[in-house]
């Protein structure tokens, strides 16, 4: 499977906004938020193993490949570092329109090309 940037994003302001302290939710009542609603749970649920690997979600997962449980805890401060830098609009924009140059860039070099857009409107490069 391929990894979906979009997906990401949205899994992120998702869990961001909708899970509070100490809550879990799982993936199939996550897919049902408004940022979701159009994914395939598949897709979901990949982005959201790839999310944990990343170590920008604390997630637990149980059950076998055939019948696995993915239930959201939070964001962790790698997460919710990942999402500040992509959280707005104009410049999520402006990096997917950077790396889309490349074809395709794995999740740290989203976060190196936002943290770039970021700091050029901030005047610091």
């Amino acid at each position: 499977m391929k990894l979906n940037h979009e997906i990401v994003r949205n899994v992120l302001l998702t869990v961001e906004e909708h899970i509070g302290d100490r809550q879990k939710v799982d993936v199939n009542a996550l897919a049902k938020y408004p940022l979701l609603k159009e994914y395939d749970i598949q897709d979901i649920n990949y982005t959201v193993r790839k999310l944990k690997e990343a170590n920008f979600l604390n997630v637990t997962i149980t059950g076998s490949k055939q019948m696995e449980w993915i239930e959201i805890e939070s964001l962790t401060f790698q997460g919710h570092e990942f999402l500040e830098n992509i959280k707005g609009s104009k410049v999520w924009s402006e990096t997917k329109n950077k790396v889309a140059k490349l074809g395709s860039a794995s999740l740290t070099i989203l976060a190196d090309v936002a943290s770039t857009v970021i700091k050029k409107h901030l005047n610091l490069e």
